[in-house]
């Protein structure tokens, strides 16, 4: 199929679905705040016209600022069809960021809501705004605006999330967005039926192709979370008969630790650890998955319409997705980045092997360097990036020959499917030359009920015979729940130390863990809860 610009998408998403639900909001009274495809056409046409009384034309750059709510794509959809570039903020962000990300793209307006307005006081941008509460009296365009738009034209400056260190401006075209769409939404059939329902950052590139501009593309209805509150997203699920949801690790795990809480709350653990068994049985057994009808009351929960959920920005546990699979409920994991747009690999229906992050979308070629078989990811296609903003240096040391240089790495299994195995940044290389990733020591920490969360890195050995090599090191957040009214620091280390021990002695040498660090705060983390190694790295030198 022949590619089309996010202008092109607009046109004939509006024309094929005109009268079909494209995005809807919970009011705060009952009922939705609902906007048909037509409807997103014609408020797209206003703003547009807005912009262009600002002074706003074709290559000019317009940031975008607001919570998740239906005003958001569509003032993409604006800036983007007209040949303008989006630059979404995120809405975390503290005033000082914004200025410096204003000031480094060059914004020359910007779309917010309300809320924001504080946020860009004494900015350029200050006095060329448009707010999202005024799109209602926006006028309609006596004549519209024709503007060329091809795919080689810029349509958005993605800061990255900054994990380590300074956020850089990628820039992507229409060609590299939509080439992503149409690989995504042909790698598993949506349909116009669906329901996604978006929980995650919009300014996020994740969200923008996965959760935004691909189920925009397939006639799908977009229902935005009011809120990231378990409650919430839930009674949105029930409302909405919601199909699909995009998520992040830790969102799957809060719902899982929220069911495991609610069994015991109802002195169910005995009878919820049967069902698993039975469900287990008959998928080892029969080759058969009866979870959704085995945990019917569950499915309930969640609005009893799921067809699948994906999962994605960071990696996920593989007992959590072996749980939720014998629940009956599919998680689907991919992998990429913002440079690739996002996607490069992902799990389908159809493919979907647990604990990997699937198989390259259709278009895109994925590789590893050298000869060894874990080795750093190498991607090539139509959705790498066009490069980094005003950044040539560092995009020509990234991108190589056409091909995007991840910093991940990661292997492929026998019939095709890429693991990732950590960033190449992060690894730990030990005395003997054993590198280490500290996302499988990880993994295993944070499945002791004393652990809430931790982190693993290398430091380097000062002095003796492996001076200069690196030891592993754990940061741990201890469960407070669990040591509730237990002020005693070196109780909570002991005990933390002890399930460190067992856990040590039941993995190979090179990977034990030296030296445990308790942190009584939670770990710095991203929009998207990848943690900052960067920052904890900065602290510890400290």
């Amino acid at each position: 199929m022949d590619l089309i610009t996010i202008k092109d998408l607009l046109a004939l998403s509006a024309h094929k679905y005109k009268n079909k639900l494209a995005f809807q909001i919970r009011k705060e009274s009952n009922g939705y705040r609902k906007f048909t495809f037509g409807q997103v056409a014609r408020e797209v046409v206003k703003v547009q016209a807005a912009l262009r009384e600002l002074g706003v034309s074709k290559g000019d750059r317009v940031a975008l600022l607001s919570e998740s709510r239906p005003e958001w794509p569509i003032s993409y959809l604006a800036i983007a069809s007209m040949g303008a570039i989006v630059v979404p903020l995120d809405a975390m962000f503290f005033h000082v960021d914004i200025i410096t990300l204003l000031n480094d793209s060059g914004a020359k307006a910007i779309i917010l809501s309300q809320k924001f307005k504080d946020s860009i006081r004494g900015t350029k941008v200050e006095r060329q705004e448009i707010v999202m509460e005024d799109f209602a009296n926006l006028s309609y365009p006596s004549e519209p605006i024709v503007s060329h738009v091809s795919l080689d034209n810029p349509a958005a400056i993605i800061y990255t999330s900054g994990t380590t260190g300074v956020p850089k401006g990628v820039v992507l075209t229409h060609k590299n967005l939509m080439s992503n769409v149409v690989a995504v939404t042909s790698s598993d059939k949506l349909d116009p039926k669906d329901n996604f329902l978006s929980v995650l950052p919009l300014h996020h590139i994740f969200e923008t192709t996965v959760g935004f501009l691909g189920p925009f593309y397939a006639g799908c209805t977009i229902t935005h979370a009011e809120s990231l509150k378990s409650h919430n997203i839930l009674q949105n699920m029930r409302e909405t008969n919601v199909t699909i949801m995009c998520g992040v690790p830790l969102l799957y795990q809060l719902f899982y630790d929220g069911i495991q809480r609610e069994v015991e709350e109802k002195g169910l653990k005995f009878v919820f650890s049967l069902l698993f068994s039975i469900s287990k049985f008959f998928k080892l057994i029969i080759v058969v998955n009866l979870g959704r009808h085995i945990f019917k009351t569950v499915h309930k929960k969640f609005g009893g319409k799921i067809r699948f959920f994906v999962s994605g920005g960071a990696a996920i546990d593989p007992d959590l997705l072996k749980n939720f699979d014998l629940m009956g409920f599919t998680i689907l994991q991919g992998y990429g980045l913002t440079e690739s747009s996002p996607v490069l690999t992902c799990c389908t229906l159809k493919n979907n092997k647990l604990g990997s992050v699937g198989r390259p979308v259709p278009g895109v070629e994925v590789k590893i360097s050298g000869v060894e078989p874990v080795g750093e990811i190498l991607a090539f296609g139509p959705n790498i990036m066009k490069g980094y903003f005003k950044r040539k240096e560092l995009t020509s040391r990234v991108v190589i020959n056409g091909w995007l240089h991840t910093g991940d790495v990661g292997y492929f299994d026998e019939e095709g499917y890429l693991f990732i195995t950590g960033r190449s940044k992060d690894i730990i290389v030990t005395g003997a030359g054993v590198n280490v990733y500290p996302e499988e020591i990880e993994f295993e920490l944070n499945k002791f009920y004393v652990i809430k969360e931790s982190c693993v890195m290398g430091q380097k050995i000062a002095e003796g015979v492996r001076k200069g090599s690196e030891e592993v090191v754990a940061i741990i957040v201890p469960e407070m729940e669990y040591f509730e009214g237990m002020t005693d620091d070196k109780f909570i280390y002991k005990v933390i130390k002890e399930e460190v021990d067992g856990l040590n002695s039941r993995m190979a040498d090179f990977k034990r863990i030296a030296r445990i660090i308790i942190r009584k705060k939670e770990l710095p983390k991203t929009r998207l809860m990848k943690v900052k190694r960067a920052e904890i790295k900065k602290e510890m030198v400290m």
